[in-house]
């Protein structure tokens, strides 16, 4: 059993529900791997399964089954479950620097950490793609040669051209 100051987890009992299902990984990342849990604090966990992927049409059924199995052993409904395969590079990168493995071989998951962290620096996450792209918005918006009128027709050289309407 885990003592965090706070609240107490029974990895014992984590891990035997997890060895009941087909996983191939599982990781304990968030406020219990680094000992600041609350009262109000929820379990994460980052799992890799054996065979079943997201697309596969009996994903859903593995998946909440796990997360059901696991609140009714830890008597949580603040389970955090989240597949490794389906995370993006940087928060792969977390949960292998700051996690607990529970299950699972030291070299598979020193292999997939490789594999599901390495990522170009330039790619951009989703929010700094939605950033920028409300900033092109902005300077479009702000731009004083835009001549398109904010609703209604325009007109381009006496052609007809897309409506506008906010």
């Amino acid at each position: 059993m885990k003592n965090t100051g706070l609240t107490t987890l029974d990895l014992d009992a984590l891990r035997a529900v997890l060895r009941e299902h087909p996983i191939q990984l599982a990781i304990l990342f968030g406020s219990y791997a680094t000992e600041t849990t609350y009262t109000t604090s929820d379990i994460d966990l980052a799992v890799e399964f054996d065979d079943h992927r997201p697309s596969d049409p009996s994903y859903n059924d593995v998946f909440f089954g796990l997360s059901a199995d696991l609140s009714e052993a830890l008597e949580a409904d603040d389970v955090g479950l989240v597949n490794l395969h389906a995370v993006s590079p940087q928060f792969a990168t977390t949960i292998f620097e700051q996690g607990i493995l529970l299950v699972g071989e030291i070299e598979h998951a020193t292999e997939l950490r490789r594999q599901l962290t390495a990522y170009d620096p330039d790619q951009q996450s989703p929010r700094e793609r939605l950033d920028a792209a409300l900033d092109r918005i902005d300077d479009h918006l702000s731009d004083d040669d835009v001549e398109a009128p904010a609703t209604g027709d325009a007109e381009d050289n006496g052609r007809r051209i897309a409506s506008i309407r906010f």
